[in-house]
């Protein structure tokens, strides 16, 4: 149809921290964060051990739990008019599923994404359980 699609990365800029989705450890510490339109209690010497799924994901990706909480997910759509640029839309944590390929998927099976625990893993994990 002939349509293009510029896109656009944040990267090396204040943009996730404008659009709360990248946090210091500082806000973490005064419960300064504000994420999916909620306030967040404050991690005060959260910075590893615990329990639960954010603890483990932290530790696949060989870091502690409090710093894995500083980047989110999230996405924002703009566009461009006669040289303004206005926010047209975002989106945060399970929002941003569509645009991850496996999860539309899942969600339309008979369980859906039957989550009780940290149920992917990498090709190379699958033996380990």
């Amino acid at each position: 149809m002939g349509w293009t699609f510029p896109w656009a990365s944040s990267f090396g800029s204040d943009f996730n921290s404008d659009f709360n989705i990248s946090f210091t450890e500082q806000q973490q510490r005064e419960g300064g964060v504000e994420y999916n339109y909620r306030r967040e209690a404050a991690r005060a010497g959260q910075q590893g051990g615990g329990e639960g799924a954010g603890v483990r994901f932290a530790a696949m990706c060989g870091t502690d739990a409090a710093t894995y909480h500083r980047d989110r997910p999230g996405m924002s759509a703009f566009a461009l008019e006669d040289g303004v640029v206005y926010h047209a839309y975002s989106t945060y944590a399970r929002g941003v599923d569509g645009i991850w390929g496996m999860y539309p998927w899942l969600d339309r099976t008979p369980k859906g994404r039957n989550e009780t625990d940290v149920w992917w893993r990498r090709h190379d994990e699958y033996d380990k359980r």
